[in-house]
């Protein structure tokens, strides 16, 4: 009797075990299923330091409206405890956003499906897409801005289109990005996470993901990301149209301090570059080939850099990124140069929309090896290998080729580009980019000098010592008589002297150079530029005056006739 009783309680015993077992299992599951795991963590955060935007707090506490849904904005109330305080300064500094916020957010949150009507019409894009190898790069990324990414990938993406998200892990060193990743992700069979053995920086980091794919498209995305409904699609379609050419994704922003979606018009903008190399957007008005469709994808000379599709086979073919490029910086220019100088072409997307988060002080760039010089030195390489002659240019903004550094050995880049018999990149500015400023056709460029100093912006219009070192004083006299630098021109209006964006209408933007007398004077109003040691200001014109007086570092008379 005893030995059956004995045996009985331990059935029973066995069985309570399995259910409890089951329960604890249930219960993980629903948790981790559901919840940003982080947030088991900051359990500090309570509702009642969250007020949403045209919410009441009360709202808030009655968790009817959870922190971000639908792309809200996160407003912590002004009387959070110093506690809290403190994490949100640390957050800032590590990350470049308010990570507390973040946290808040579900990594699974909604956002509103944004684009265009014409872009949802039946039978927009092709019926059979090919998939693709979805590539994202982190270094010590906050876990929910980079779990966020992941899940509005796999939420908001066919799952036949995507074939495989690889997660380039940069030699991180937080700990929640090592086996605590490992472990969320294994359930989900089509992530993967590739780690680097030493810090790549994000260009080598990329290239290694563009490797290791093995879908015959690859689309890469930053780690602070949320796409919309439709982006892969989009994208897919181009791509699979033309195998040279890549697809580009409309930008929008997700605020670094609210986690809220700001939707942007960036349908209306192109990518443009100025001559120190760098990223710039440009209105579509200024394109001289209007758009019939405002929405269809159209053409960029160059672009941002960070979120594109593009034919693996054809990225092979361009050399993938130069590997001799250190963390980032120029990797979005030399890609864009040679896909269009060497055969391919870059289209922006409207019906793909991905939002992103700026962050502030570049951190990856800032814990990387060689930091904020290895943008220069990456922008050198670009400039010998595919700018030609255009590279003075580029290096005038840093004081001429004598300040170049060490930039490597670029001979296996030149014979690349020789063996793809690339265009020449004068070629590039005439056919691709004719919008772009041309410096070989200015009338004047480099310092422009008067007795006292050298004209020098932005800081402030004003006359400093020569430094010989470009930057502010790096100016350009255009064909059209514009002052110009950074996009910016020297007007005027009969009572204000001061730096605009440039406008292209002449008027008050419009100067004559008197090379005899060296006078700057304005076209309608007859005034001379002076500078009387003190302030530069608009005087009555007068032959001789050494204030008035301007010498023009590089001046090409001939190229008057271009205008």
């Amino acid at each position: 009797m005893r030995t059956v009783s004995r045996s009985v309680f331990s059935a029973k015993i066995f069985f309570f075990g399995v259910i409890v077992l089951l329960l604890i299992t249930i219960l993980y599951a629903h948790l981790y299923s559901k919840t940003d795991p982080l947030e088991l963590v900051h359990h500090s955060a309570k509702w009642h330091h969250y007020v949403g935007v045209n919410s009441e707090p009360e709202l808030i506490e009655g968790n009817r409206s959870p922190p971000g849904d639908l792309g809200a904005p996160v407003v912590l109330a002004s009387d959070i405890d110093n506690a809290i305080r403190r994490q949100i300064n640390d957050g800032w500094a590590l990350q470049g956003l308010n990570q507390y916020a973040s946290d808040l957010v579900s990594v699974f949150r909604r956002l509103p499906d944004i684009r265009d009507g014409w872009c949802k019409q039946p039978g927009r894009f092709r019926s059979e897409l090919p998939s693709a190898s979805i590539v994202v790069v982190f270094f010590d990324e906050a876990w929910s801005v980079l779990v966020r990414t992941v899940h509005s990938v796999l939420a908001r993406s066919p799952p036949e289109l995507v074939k495989e998200i690889i997660l380039v892990d940069d030699f991180s060193s937080l700990a929640h990005l090592k086996t605590q990743l490992d472990d969320y992700f294994r359930p989900f069979e089509k992530v993967r996470i590739l780690r680097a053995s030493e810090r790549l920086g994000l260009i080598r980091a990329r290239i290694l993901g563009a490797k290791s794919a093995t879908a015959d498209i690859v689309t890469f995305l930053d780690a602070h990301c949320e796409v919309i409904v439709g982006w892969l699609e989009a994208q897919l379609d181009v791509v699979a149209a033309d195998p040279q050419t890549i697809a580009i994704p409309s930008i929008d922003w997700i605020h670094e301090e609210t986690m809220a979606l700001n939707a942007q018009n960036s349908q209306l903008y192109f990518g443009s570059f100025d001559w120190t190399v760098n990223f710039q957007w440009k209105s579509r008005a200024e394109k001289k080939v209007k758009p019939e469709n405002p929405v269809a994808p159209f053409d960029t000379p160059v672009m941002a850099g960070g979120l594109f599709t593009i034919n693996r086979t054809f990225f092979e073919h361009l050399g993938w990124y130069d590997e001799g490029f250190q963390t980032y910086g120029a990797e979005n220019m030399e890609l864009s140069f040679k896909t269009w100088m060497c055969g391919g072409s870059m289209k922006i997307v409207p019906c793909s929309r991905v939002a992103h988060i700026q962050k502030r002080g570049h951190p990856y760039l800032a814990s990387s090896p060689g930091g904020f010089n290895a943008v220069k030195r990456n922008t050198v390489r670009l400039a010998e290998v595919w700018l030609d002659e255009y590279a003075e240019y580029y290096y005038e903004s840093f004081g001429g080729r004598k300040n170049r550094g060490d930039f490597g050995d670029v001979s296996s880049r030149k014979k690349l580009r020789a063996r793809l018999n690339c265009q020449p990149f004068r070629w590039y500015m005439e056919t691709v980019f004719p919008e772009q400023f041309d410096p070989s056709k200015a009338v004047g460029r480099g310092q422009f000098r008067i007795a006292g100093g050298c004209l020098d912006w932005p800081a402030k219009l004003s006359v400093i010592g020569c430094h010989g070192l470009g930057g502010h004083q790096l100016w350009f006299f255009t064909a059209d008589g514009e002052i110009t630098r950074e996009d910016h021109c020297m007007d005027f209006d009969s009572k204000k002297l001061e730096m605009i964006r440039c406008h292209k209408q002449k008027g008050n933007q419009m100067w004559v150079f008197e090379e005899k007398e060296g006078h700057f004077k304005h076209a309608y109003y007859e005034r001379c530029l002076e500078w009387d040691g003190n302030e530069l200001k608009m005087s009555e014109c007068i032959d001789g005056d050494m204030r008035q007086k301007w010498i023009l570092e590089h001046y090409e008379a001939k190229n008057l006739k271009l205008a």
